[in-house]
């Protein structure tokens, strides 16, 4: 995705719902956009849509989108950005929890940045097996998330995995891993100290020495050396975020727990 995508979606957000901006000029959701305009001509389901600002890369290039959110307040922000261009418009304001579709109706399902929600993995293996049973026999799914060992991101949160935990997760529900790029590696001034020292530190404090992302995006090449080093494992352990592209094999084993 080069500089001119980036700056249309970043006007989207400006133009429809700046309260709703990611707030990060180096956001993964970007890497996102970039691969999911690849797709054409797909049935896609958009789980928590959002305002559509991803929902819309794809669907300018052909692909049938449905967004599923809670936020029925963004989806009608959804519903203004489609209309804009004139095109029909789907959504559904409900959970991905009891997802209301039938089984194997799309081509592909798309998590950006939106399973944590759900808090545990208890409640995430239901939903994620729910969310299989609507992908199509060798259909796709493509996951975006923060990545619990980095201090900034993830910040040790337990509804947030690493990438090691995401892939086996994913595999667990009957999908194969295709493609894994960690986001963002650069680590802050105060990454070589003790994880205790650095939880010691008050917050604000971490992230005024964390490089941020409105000055990043000003360095010649940035986004070609973050695909670049995010392909390769080594920088995945402490990489701000990550996204995973994997493609359904099998039907996933019953979720343990009430339903």
């Amino acid at each position: 995705m080069d500089g001119k995508q980036r700056k249309k979606i970043y006007s989207r957000w400006m133009e429809y719902a700046p309260e709703r901006w990611w707030g990060d000029f180096v956001d993964i959701r970007f890497f996102l956009a970039h691969r999911l305009r690849e797709l054409r001509g797909k049935t896609v389901l958009d789980v928590g849509a959002n305002i559509g600002v991803i929902a819309y890369e794809m669907a300018e290039n052909g692909n049938r989108v449905v967004g599923l959110d809670t936020d029925c307040q963004a989806l009608e922000i959804f519903h203004r950005l489609f209309a804009h261009k004139g095109w029909d418009t789907e959504t559904v304001c409900g959970s991905m929890e009891r997802p209301p579709f039938a089984g194997e109706t799309f081509d592909t399902v798309v998590l950006g940045w939106s399973l944590y929600c759900l808090g545990n993995d208890e409640r995430k293996a239901r939903a994620l097996e729910r969310l299989a049973s609507l992908v199509k026999p060798g259909g796709a799914l493509y996951f975006v998330e923060a990545n619990r060992r980095c201090y900034i991101q993830g910040h040790g949160q337990e509804c947030f995995w690493t990438v090691a935990e995401a892939c086996k997760f994913l595999e667990s529900g009957g999908f194969r891993i295709k493609e894994v790029v960690g986001w963002n590696p650069l680590p802050s001034l105060v990454f070589w100290l003790p994880w205790r020292l650095k939880n010691a530190l008050p917050r604000k404090l971490v992230m005024l020495l964390y490089p941020p992302g409105r000055l990043v995006r000003f360095l010649p090449g940035w986004y070609a050396f973050f695909k670049w080093i995010g392909s390769c494992a080594f920088a995945w352990k402490y990489c701000r975020s990550y996204y995973i592209h994997c493609v359904k094999t099998a039907t996933p084993p019953p979720a343990s727990g009430n339903s």
